[in-house]
């Protein structure tokens, strides 16, 4: 069977983590299965994407998709599914928290809810033996006869045990044309790697609370969605990427890497002993102690993403639920630059009921912390978390929308239509932040 990923590249890297999980899965599981990758940007023709699919002739057209690609993405859909006979079938955040607006997308035969591996290892058997395959756990299959179409809607599967796990495809990725330097997602252009999977916080803005609230309503315990590899495991994987890519440095894309003081502590510790190469990772400022960032520092950590979000310390806790003072904001940058850390901060603006002094007051306190590297982005509301179900209830979503970020001008932003803040205010503080880059700040654009 030939199964063709599809990956939608906007304004992050072209390394895809979903793809290269399913892919390494699919190839381990099933040698029968050969995979493709196909990478679309805002550039790409519908002619010239159409005309790549036909040459490899897939079975499976298959797509890992964000909230914000979907508008792109499914009009994408609609074409390839006018002129190619293959199997469509989407997973990732937005179909798992969204499966109905994409379940009833005409040219969609099958969505993905939750983690992917063996849904999508059952299908290609069960396609291959020409079996029914509508009782998978883990997919939403249209059963479509003269009688018209049935949507069959099955559970979530069980989380997977993530030591059990093949290492992600970086192959898949090299084949189709992307270089290894543009993998990376940060400034150490890094190997992606990822040590566990889940979060174990309840941001208000963030997909994660939905999650685990979709797998604990469906009888799996949020304990066991939030998962860790093995030290050995990650380990393991670092030594083989260096000995087949000659990889010089690593970037852990977990949603939060310092969670386990133990395990952060065995880890540094193995990784001191074996590796000891630059590496990347994110850690919430409660977590970030002298003791933990300085073990992070000597183990070969050159930098850490902490969430700022905003300044307003009020706001942050009763809107985004995030417990975090000021105080202990600052303390935790103090203290990461004290044992040398990059710091890495990530802020947020154009929220729910937030006014133009409030993101003034963010850019003082950014400019108080004095990070290396700033990551802002404009709020996009996310389905499914309780700032979307919030800006839904004080009816705020609006058909409008922005292109926030340079250079990418597929990536649009729903814009909030609120009395706390204008269209122009919104426009002249992405044009605020990018111009911190002057003041010697690092800034995405």
């Amino acid at each position: 069977m030939r199964i063709l990923f599809i990956n939608h590249i906007s304004n992050g890297p072209a390394f895809n983590s979903a793809v290269a999980a399913l892919s390494a899965f699919l190839k381990k599981q099933q040698p029968s299965v050969k995979t493709y990758l196909m990478n679309v940007r805002g550039g790409n023709t519908v002619d010239s994407i159409l005309s790549e699919i036909n040459s490899i002739s897939p079975d499976m057209i298959a797509f890992s998709i964000h909230t914000p690609h979907w508008e792109h993405l499914s009009e994408l859909i609609s074409e390839i599914k006018k002129s190619v006979n293959a199997l469509i079938v989407c997973g990732g955040y937005h179909p798992t928290l969204c499966p109905e607006e994409v379940m009833n997308h005409p040219g969609v035969d099958v969505i993905c809810i939750g983690e992917g591996e063996r849904p999508l290892l059952e299908l290609v058997r069960r396609l291959e033996d020409k079996r029914s395959y509508d009782d998978i756990p883990g997919l939403w299959v249209k059963k479509r006869s003269s009688l018209g179409t049935k949507i069959v809607r099955n559970l979530l599967p069980e989380p997977e045990n993530l030591d059990d796990l093949p290492y992600w495809d970086r192959d898949i990725f090299l084949e189709s044309g992307v270089p290894v330097g543009q993998f990376s997602l940060t400034h150490i252009e890094g190997f992606p790697m990822a040590s566990g999977r889940g979060c174990p916080y309840h941001c208000n803005f963030c997909n994660n609370s939905s999650l685990l609230k979709m797998y604990s309503d469906q009888g799996h315990k949020g304990s066991r969605y939030v998962r860790k590899r093995s030290v050995n495991n990650v380990i393991a994987e670092c030594e083989a990427l260096m000995e087949k890519y000659n990889a010089q440095s690593f970037e852990f894309w977990d949603e939060m890497f310092a969670t386990d003081p133990e395990w952060v502590k065995t880890f540094c510790d193995r990784y001191t002993e074996k590796i000891h190469k630059p590496f990347i990772c994110a850690i919430r400022v409660e977590r970030a102690d002298e003791t933990t960032l300085r073990r992070l520092h000597d183990a070969g950590c050159r930098c850490v993403f902490m969430g700022v979000e905003v300044g307003n310390e009020n706001y942050r806790k009763k809107y985004l639920n995030r417990n975090m003072s000021n105080t202990a904001i600052e303390r935790a940058f103090e203290q990461a630059r004290a044992v040398g850390l990059e710091r890495f901060a990530w802020v947020m603006m154009g929220l729910p009921d937030e006014t133009s002094e409030m993101i003034d007051e963010t850019i003082a306190f950014i400019l108080k912390i004095k990070p290396d590297i700033i990551g802002w982005s404009l709020f996009h509301p996310l389905p499914g978390t309780y700032l979307y179900q919030y800006c839904i209830e004080k009816g705020y979503l609006t058909e409008e929308a922005v292109f926030p970020y340079h250079g990418a001008p597929e990536y649009k932003v729903p814009l909030l239509k609120q009395p706390s803040i204008s269209k122009e205010d919104v426009i002249r503080f992405c044009d605020k932040f990018r111009k911190l880059e002057d003041l010697g700040f690092r800034v995405n654009k």
